[in-house]
């Protein structure tokens, strides 16, 4: 990917939130998509926590999603979005809560339920998910699912198309960034 494509995709997740407090940026990273993750996750100076806990966490590791807090000129935040934008390696959202507030709060997405009551493991950080979930969701889904994230940021079904998806007094708010 070209570095201006990347550039441009910097400024986004990072830009100020006008009169408010500057927003911390994660990475929803999904181990499954390529086995050159995990190692990278394990191997980076970035906080990091999987999304599974216990036994669960350790049996899934190579495949688990991962919370990642990215830093702005950090070699794994670049790594990713060099070698991850455009595969569906991660979802970003930017957030003023802390790492382990936003692990809670994601953990309780993992899960949903049919009208039976039956469980099924929600891959909601995948962008192909992502972005086709969000615009269904009703206002309920939208509060639930964002918690305290601020917004997500992910690659369109054309990569070079950038997704920014937020709230807006409980409603949700698409914007389409072009990359070229």
């Amino acid at each position: 990917m070209a570095s201006a494509q990347i550039d441009q995709i910097i400024n986004k997740l990072w830009h100020p939130v006008e009169g408010g407090a500057p927003l911390n940026v994660y990475a929803l990273v999904d181990a499954a998509r390529s086995e050159s993750i995990y190692p990278k996750i394990m191997g980076a100076k970035v906080e990091s926590v999987c999304l599974h806990r216990g036994k669960r966490a350790e049996e899934l590791a190579w495949v688990a999603p991962y919370l990642v807090h990215l830093q702005l000129e950090d070699p794994f935040t670049l790594w990713l979005l060099e070698t991850g934008w455009g595969k569906s390696r991660a979802a970003f959202v930017r957030s003023a809560a802390s790492l382990n507030e936003l692990n809670r709060h994601f953990r309780t997405c993992l899960t949903v339920y049919d009208d039976e009551g039956k469980s099924y493991f929600f891959r909601f950080y995948d962008p192909r998910v992502m972005r086709t979930y969000l615009p269904s969701c009703n206002r309920k889904e939208i509060k639930t699912v964002f918690g305290p994230g601020e917004n997500f940021i992910v690659e369109d079904e054309d990569p070079s198309i950038l997704l920014h998806f937020l709230r807006a007094k409980e409603t949700l708010v698409k914007e389409k960034v072009s990359l070229v």
